[in-house]
C-alpha cells in the first residue's frame, strides 16, 4: 500500500462496480447515503489524528479509506446502471442512437456500435450494437450520424437487426474531432486499399495501421485466432506501446538527461496521439493512449513513479468517467496486458538477450490476459506461447512497414509487408495445425 497506493484505490473502486452491477436491488440511495457516512467516518479519524506521525494517519484511515473507495464505485455503477437503457425496452419501440463507429460490411449485414440516446422520448444511457441490412443507405452511414430506430432490440445482447425502411437519419456529424479523424481513416483506408499490396496481405496491414478488420481474409483470421494471436489483428494497447517504443528508439542516441528525455517524450506523444487519430480515435486505442502517454510523461519529468501506480491512476480515472468501461473486453485486454508485464518487469529485466526481453514480455501480456480470454470465448490454444514469442517481436516491424506502406504504397514497401506477413502466416498456419491447437470449454 505504502508503494503502489492507488493500486488498491482502484481495485476498491473496480469492487464497489461490481456490487452495483449484481446487487442491484442497491438503489442509488443506499449507495449515497454509505458513502457520505463512510466519508463522515474518514474525516473524524483524519481530525483525531492530527498532528501525530503520519504512519498513525496512514494505519487508522487506511481501511475507511478503501471502504470509501469502494462505496464511490458502488455508487458511479449504480448510476451509469439506473439509466441503462436494456430496462426500457421490453418489446417494439423507438430508439434514438448515435453511431460509434463506421458500420463495418460482412457477409450479410452491416455491424456498427452504437450509443443509445433515448428509448420512446426518455433519455437513457448504454450502448448496443447494430446490424444493418446490407444496401445504399447503410453503405453512406458514418460515425457521429444519429438514427431513429423502431425494431425489437435484444436486451440480452444489447443487439438490434434493422432495415433502411425500419431506421431514419437524423443528424450527421461532420465538426467533431472523431469525425475529421474518421474522415482521415477512410481517406487512407482508400489510399491503402488502391496500393499494390495482395489483397490477402492488405486486410492485415489495414487492421495494423488504422484499426479496420473488414477487408481480412476470413483464412487468415481463423490462422490468427487458431494459434492464439488474434490480438495482433485487433489495434489495442499492444500497438500504441510499440508506436511508442519504436518512436523512442529512434532517439535513443539522445541519452537520458534531461533535455533528450523532454525531446524524445515530446516525439513519443505526438507520435501516439497520431496513430490514435489514424485509426479514428476508438474508445480502447485512446484509452492506451491516455495509459501510455502518464508512463511517458512520467519519463520526461524524471519521476521514478513506479508504473503499477500510473496505470491505477488511468484505471480510476476511466472508470470515474465511464464505470461500464469495466465490462468492455478491450478494456480488461489493454489493462490486464499491461499489469501482468509490470508484475513481470523483475524476471523481464534478469534476461540480458533483448530478444529473450521481448519474448517473455509477450509470455507475461498473454498469460494475463488468459483469464480474460477464456471465461470471454471459450477457448484455449495450448500452443499460444510459441506463436507469440516467435510472432510478438516481428510485430514492431510488420507494424512500422504497415503504417510506412500507408503514408507510401509502392512497391517497396508492399513487397516488404508482404515478406514479413507471409513469414507470420507460415508460423501461424503450422501452430494452428498443431494436434489439439484449439480447445474448446
Amino acid at each position: 500500500m505504502r508503494k503502489y497506493p492507488l493500486v488498491p484505490i482502484a481495485l476498491a473502486i473496480i469492487a464497489g462496480i461490481l456490487l452495483a452491477h449484481h446487487f442491484a436491488f442497491l438503489t442509488t440511495q443506499i449507495w449515497l447515503w454509505a458513502l457520505a457516512a463512510c466519508a463522515i467516518v474518514v474525516g473524524i479519524l483524519l481530525i483525531k489524528c492530527c498532528p501525530p506521525p503520519k504512519a498513525l494517519i496512514y494505519s487508522r484511515i487506511i481501511i475507511p479509506l478503501i471502504i470509501f473507495c469502494c462505496l464511490l464505485g458502488g455508487l458511479l455503477g449504480s448510476l451509469s446502471e439506473s439509466g441503462n437503457w436494456s430496462y426500457r425496452c421490453p418489446g417494439k419501440t423507438f430508439l434514438e442512437v448515435r453511431l460509434t463507429e463506421t458500420p463495418v460490411p460482412r457477409t450479410k449485414s452491416y455491424k456498427a456500435t452504437a450509443k443509445v440516446l433515448a428509448v420512446d422520448g426518455t433519455p437513457c444511457r448504454g450502448e448496443m450494437r447494430l446490424y444493418l441490412r446490407p444496401d445504399s443507405t447503410a453503405a453512406t452511414l458514418r460515425y457521429g450520424d444519429q438514427l431513429l430506430l423502431h425494431g425489437y432490440p435484444d436486451t440480452l445482447k444489447a443487439s438490434i437487426y434493422v432495415t433502411s425502411d425500419h431506421y431514419i437519419i437524423t443528424a450527421r456529424d461532420s465538426t467533431s474531432l472523431r469525425a475529421r479523424s474518421e474522415r482521415l481513416r477512410m481517406h487512407l483506408l482508400h489510399r491503402m486499399q488502391g496500393g499494390p499490396l495482395d489483397r490477402r496481405y492488405a486486410g492485415v496491414a489495414e487492421a495494423l495501421a488504422l484499426g479496420w478488420r473488414a477487408d481480412i481474409d476470413p483464412t487468415t483470421q481463423a490462422s490468427y485466432r487458431d494459434s492464439g494471436i488474434a490480438h495482433l489483428l485487433a489495434v489495442s494497447g499492444l500497438h500504441v506501446g510499440l508506436v511508442a517504443a519504436m518512436a523512442g528508439l529512434a532517439l535513443f542516441w539522445m541519452g537520458r538527461k534531461r533535455r533528450g528525455r523532454i525531446v524524445r517524450g515530446c516525439v513519443q506523444l505526438t507520435a501516439v496521439w497520431l496513430f490514435t487519430v489514424i485509426t479514428g480515435l476508438a474508445p480502447s486505442t485512446v484509452r492506451a493512449a491516455l495509459m501510455f502517454s502518464l508512463f511517458i510523461v512520467s519519463d520526461i519529468f524524471g519521476r521514478r513513479t513506479p508504473k503499477l501506480n500510473l496505470l491505477a491512476a488511468a484505471a480510476i480515472i476511466m472508470l470515474i468517467a465511464n464505470p461500464m468501461l469495466l465490462f468492455d473486453i478491450g478494456w480488461q485486454l489493454s489493462f490486464s496486458a499491461v499489469a501482468g508485464i509490470l508484475l513481470a518487469m523483475p524476471v523481464i529485466m534478469a534476461f540480458r538477450n533483448k530478444l529473450y526481453q521481448a519474448a517473455m514480455v509477450s509470455v507475461a501480456a498473454t498469460t494475463a490476459t488468459l483469464p480474460v480470454t477464456l471465461t470471454t470465448f471459450h477457448r484455449f490454444q495450448p500452443y499460444f506461447l510459441i506463436a507469440n514469442v516467435l510472432i510478438v517481436p516481428l510485430s514492431a516491424f510488420i507494424l512500422a512497414f504497415s503504417l510506412l506502406y500507408m503514408a507510401l504504397p509502392c512497391g517497396f514497401t508492399a513487397w516488404s509487408v508482404e515478406i514479413l506477413l507471409r513469414a507470420t502466416e507460415a508460423v501461424t498456419s503450422w501452430v494452428a495445425s498443431l494436434p489439439g491447437a484449439v480447445i474448446y470449454l
